[in-house]
């Protein structure tokens, strides 16, 4: 079983199998550093895993053909530095891969506190939750808040790109949800508590050429912009969703009561919601989709950064086969010169009658051999 060209060819099939690793790694890895959406939510260093993962396939490559070599040749030395450097690439693999999934993990494994926190603080009522508990330990939390930077990105977008539009179309129809945050829950807060290592936290400053601030601009600043004044508490305010001065036909702006004469707008009940959700008035139907949104990333992150933790085995698996490998003597070390090649067989070409011979020899009794004389007594 463990003979040296069995070995060997394991190394061909686990060169094989690294291939098809280090293909995955380098494309997972190309994407998540150029994945916009992953930036907006997880800030700057989900981009640094990208591109940390993307290196390590390429010199998974280069320690796999190092493997291949020395397993070739039974070098001992070369599978010896590919046991080694096997070693620091699985431990760095399973780093990178953990902490890609630690991400998600908030979303694909939540503690029975996050999931009440995300499942009661998008309704309009969160009890049995305080609002104090649902904005201090949820809404106001920097992944909450990156995720509403993704948000607000769509809806921008969706001004000029109706694949965005669509988008915030199907995550609402998803989850049954309207607009990011808890509908006629709107509380402002600063900007200082928006996550520090995002590098998109101001990427959506809309300010037209004008002279003076625009809502888009306020928006910005406070991240969330209400009602002010007595016309409606915890209304969201009404603002276009691609920023322009000539699109305020597209805001959500609501009547406030719908009996009253004149009719008098208080801005929006829902957070920067697109499509028809917005006219349900009772409040009990719909929810804010950050949760939605929130699992919806997660999903798409989560397997991969599996697969990468997973595949870390099969560096365990080379490191094993290359020291079994080294414990091997080399065929030299163990036979003769003489066992190299076939011994001469002085009888495989000789023109040789072996049926006379042994009738000559074997099959003749003693007495009657030749030099040997039988006296009856």
């Amino acid at each position: 079983m463990c003979t040296p060209n069995n070995i060997r060819l394991m190394f061909m099939a686990l060169a094989l199998i690294k291939i098809i690793q280090m293909s995955f790694m380098f494309a997972f890895g190309i994407m998540t550093a150029l994945d916009l959406r992953l930036h907006q939510t997880f800030g700057k260093s989900i981009k640094t895993l990208g591109m940390f993962l993307a290196l390590m396939a390429v010199y998974g490559s280069f320690n796999m053909w190092l493997g291949f070599k020395g397993s070739m040749a039974h070098n001992k030395f070369l599978l010896l530095v590919h046991a080694i450097l096997d070693a620091f690439a699985f431990f760095v693999q399973m780093g990178l891969g953990w902490s890609l999934l630690s991400v998600t993990l908030p979303s694909t494994n939540p503690s029975p506190r996050y999931e009440q926190l995300r499942t009661e603080c998008s309704k309009s009522d969160p009890f049995p939750l305080t609002d104090d508990e649902c904005r201090n330990e949820y809404i106001h939390a920097e992944r909450t808040q990156g995720l509403e930077i993704l948000w607000r990105s769509y809806y921008f977008e969706s001004g000029s790109d109706p694949n965005f539009y669509q988008k915030i179309i199907e995550i609402q129809r998803e989850g049954q949800c309207c607009g990011f945050g808890p509908p006629v829950r709107c509380r402002p807060y600063d900007a200082s508590l928006f996550p520090f290592n995002n590098e998109y936290n101001d990427a959506y400053d809309l300010t037209t050429k004008s002279a003076g601030r625009t809502g888009w601009e306020e928006y910005v600043d406070r991240r969330v912009n209400c009602v002010e004044g007595d016309v409606e508490p915890n209304w969201y305010s009404s603002l276009p969703y691609n920023g322009e001065e000539g699109s305020e036909s597209e805001a959500c702006n609501q009547i406030i009561d719908l009996q009253e004469v004149p009719p008098r707008y208080g801005g929006c009940m829902y957070d920067l919601p697109l499509g028809t959700c917005k006219e349900q008035r009772d409040l009990r139907i719909y929810r804010g989709c950050m949760w939605t949104l929130e699992e919806g990333i997660s999903a798409e992150l989560a397997p991969s950064s599996i697969m990468v933790i997973g595949m870390s085995m099969i560096q365990i698996l080379s490191i094993i086969t290359a020291c079994c490998f080294c414990w091997k003597r080399k065929l030299h070390d163990t036979f003769p010169d003489t066992l190299k090649n076939v011994p001469y067989d002085p009888f495989k070409n000789a023109k040789v009658d072996i049926a006379g011979a042994l009738e000559r020899n074997i099959h003749r009794p003693k007495h009657e051999e030749p030099g040997i004389e039988f006296i009856e007594e």
